[in-house]
């Protein structure tokens, strides 16, 4: 006899699975709960070595073919976990139940055997794979260890097996699918980001949000008396339009209802595979749901959401709570909800049922145990729970789809406005040090990072982004400590050895850097950053060869890495080919459109090839995203001295001189321009001080003392020979 998975289908009512677990022999069955014992302990040597004595028992006679492979499942599943997907291989070569295919492309995926993994996932679509509703997930009411995959986990891992052979559109069409099955898997989420189709958290969740707004939906009050046992015949629920009322009568003596010819069960109608249906007990605590009796009403108003949609507010204060507090008002007392109850699967002993309320007068003590008003909080409760999780997650993808769109201001505020309670967690505070980053930013980004260290000491996770920060500020000493700490934390991490590598090129040792860059590689020959940041170094030492094959790597692992694109842009500048050059640096300005640094390189290229306009252009956006950008102001001085507008050349360098007093070259540039209007007594003078603050451009300066020195000779001298022909 085999023992059937149940899950919960479309409709909300339980069905089986097209896998069973077989049942196994008395010893087989103890084997099963050793092995199961030590996996939920990650004791993954002693499940491993059980699961192979459970594996050759089987082997024996008198054992079926269903015994045999589900021994081979729990075996790989062992070896997977233990991070032996070779052996999980092997190990389930031949089967052909469901989980044990689906275990097996999970192994192809991550042993990089993608044609052999999309066809095991395509034979799987074609299966009836279940499709578990995410709010199943959310209670735990499908958590199970059959290890029987649904739709979505076969669409997600169609996608990353499309996104590992760079087709990129393929991808992008399983993780949308991936996403509508369940709104929730955020990992697929993740990856439309990073391929710049971010889906709308919106559209994710309409009928979601549709669905609970019609639960809360206000409607004209009725009067209704809380159920008592003195009471002989206790009215039956209100129908469902008349729920969230706000002056319920709990003392009348008698009921008026609106009568209403729309059922019940056809107000609420659950999005497929997403919602369970809600079955007639809940229901009757729903129809009973009222904003009287100390239970709050909630918000109707959601934010950035459509009309009629429903979005709590929330704070983000040190004391703020994702729940609204109970009072003791009404006989509700202050408590929380249990995190394993659905519309579906609410205990007995918490449901108001109609049959409850029918046998009111005849059970007293089954109404005093269980009132009305305790149900119908702890429901409430439960569905605002439900829309919690939904806007909190809305908010986290509505940010991360922001930041790979570029639009980095809207993401920090939608950040932002996360509960405290995630706000000030270290995954939230990297993504906030990330936006400031993309935006030059790199003092507030630093602060950003140095926070989610403090929150999460053992982080590793964009800590690269973090070491080339500090890069940027020359912050060498907290360089090497980051390197450091992260290593000693975990020598195998690759971003431990991008920090490292950081530091060393921060010191000029390139050939270090390097050798820690080519760590991080061999760690994780995915890491698109650390080639770029090996190419970074080759650039340095000329060797540019190598520098375009690290750059060309990088761009093969992510075609939307937009630092490498910059880093063959450099080494084409560098070798003379600026036009080759600005077709690269133009492919990263369309990635990152908005920044400075990108548009600085686009400029300067543009003004090489002699196109000033165009130069002149780039270097207005870009002082027009960052004011303080210096160079970019400094460069469009230069372009204005060529096009002969010296007044606003000056004007700008008097800017750039204000935020940088001792630059040579502001002066230098300022003695040329007004050396060209003529204004020789001043072009000396700032020549001069160009001389004393750089001595290593002495020579060209020189030159243009000498210049001016000279054409004021030759005045002197036009002067008296003027002077003594008149005489």
């Amino acid at each position: 006899m085999a023992v059937m998975a149940s899950t919960t289908n479309r409709n909300g009512s339980t069905s089986d699975t097209v896998d069973s677990i077989p049942k196994l022999t008395p010893v087989g069955h103890r084997l099963e709960h050793i092995i199961k014992y030590s996996l939920d302990r990650f004791q993954f040597r002693s499940a491993v070595f059980m699961a192979e004595r459970l594996y050759y028992h089987t082997r024996g006679t008198g054992h079926s073919a269903e015994e045999q492979e589900y021994a081979q499942y729990l075996l790989a599943t062992c070896q997977f976990r233990q991070g032996q997907p070779e052996l999980a291989w092997a190990t389930l070569d031949g089967c052909t139940s469901i989980r044990s295919r689906y275990l097996f492309a999970q192994c192809c995926l991550d042993l990089r055997r993608y044609a052999e993994c999309n066809g095991v996932l395509d034979w799987l679509l074609q299966e009836s794979l279940p499709t578990c509703p995410a709010t199943d997930i959310m209670a735990g009411k499908n958590l199970s260890s059959t290890g029987d995959p649904d739709k979505a986990s076969v669409l997600n891992l169609l996608g990353r097996t499309a996104r590992a052979q760079q087709r990129q559109k393929l991808a992008v069409k399983y993780f949308t699918q991936a996403l509508e099955a369940n709104p929730f898997l955020w990992e697929a989420l993740e990856n439309l980001s990073e391929l710049g189709s971010p889906p709308d958290p919106n559209s994710l969740f309409a009928e979601f949000d549709s669905t609970i707004a019609n639960v809360f939906v206000s409607q004209p009050a009725p009067v209704f008396p809380r159920a008592r046992a003195t009471l002989p015949n206790p009215p039956p629920p209100p129908p469902y339009e008349d729920l969230q009322n706000e002056n319920i009568d709990d003392t009348a003596a008698g009921p008026s209802f609106n009568q209403s010819s729309i059922a019940v069960r056809d107000l609420i109608k659950p999005r497929q595979g997403f919602l369970p249906s809600i079955d007639n007990n809940s229901m009757a605590v729903l129809a009973q749901i009222s904003d009287g009796n100390g239970i709050d009403k909630p918000n109707t108003i959601l934010r950035r959401g459509t009309a009629g949609q429903m979005k709590r507010s929330f704070e983000r204060t040190k004391s703020s709570s994702a729940l609204p507090a109970r009072s003791s008002v009404g006989g509700i007392s202050k408590r929380g909800f249990d995190r394993h109850a659905t519309f579906t699967n609410l205990p007995s002993s918490r449901a108001l049922t109609l049959n409850t309320l029918t046998n009111a007068a005849a059970d007293e003590s089954t109404v005093s145990a269980v009132t009305p008003a305790i149900s119908r909080a702890e429901l409430q409760e439960e569905l605002e729970a439900l829309r919690i999780v939904a806007d909190t997650f809305k908010i986290l993808a509505r940010a991360y789809g922001l930041f790979s769109q570029n639009k980095f201001n809207e993401s920090t505020v939608e950040y932002e406005s996360l509960p405290y309670e995630h706000l000030a967690s270290g995954w939230v505070q990297c993504q906030l040090a990330k936006n400031k980053f993309e935006m030059t930013d790199y003092t507030t980004a630093a602060q950003y990072f140095q926070r989610a260290r403090e929150l999460e000491p053992s982080i590793h996770r964009d800590m690269e982004i973090y070491s080339t920060c500090l890069w940027h500020l020359k912050l060498e000493m907290k360089l090497s400590a980051l390197g450091k700490e992260l290593k000693d934390s975990n020598h195998h991490s690759p971003q431990a050895w991008c920090a490292l590598g950081n530091a060393y090129s921060l010191r000029n040792e390139n050939d270090q850097a390097i050798k820690c860059f080519q760590r991080a590689i061999q760690l994780d020959d995915r890491f698109a950053y650390a080639h770029t940041l090996s190419g970074h170094e080759y650039k340095g030492l000329e060797e540019y060869d190598k520098a375009l094959t690290e750059y060309r790597t990088a761009l093969s692992i992510d075609d939307r890495h937009y630092p490498a694109w910059c880093g063959m842009g450099d080494v084409y500048t560098k070798v003379g080919k600026n036009d080759l050059a600005l077709i690269h640096y133009k492919e990263a300005q369309k990635l990152n459109p908005f920044n400075t640094v990108v548009i600085f390189l686009v400029g300067q290229v543009q003004e090489r090839m002699n196109r000033t306009t165009e130069a002149l252009r780039s270097f207005e956006e870009a002082i027009h995203l960052q004011p303080g950008h210096t160079m970019a102001r400094f460069q469009k001085a230069k372009v204005q001295k060529e096009m002969r507008q010296y007044d606003e050349a000056l004007k700008e360098l008097e800017v750039v001189h204000k935020i940088a007093p001792t630059e040579p070259r502001v002066f230098m540039l300022q003695g040329e321009i007004l050396l060209a209007k003529g204004d020789k007594k001043e072009a000396l003078k700032k020549l001069t001080w160009a001389l004393d603050l750089d001595s290593k451009s002495s020579h060209a300066i020189r030159d243009l003392i000498d210049k001016v020195n000279q054409d004021s000779d030759t005045e002197d001298n036009g002067y008296d020979i003027q002077r003594d022909s008149d005489e």
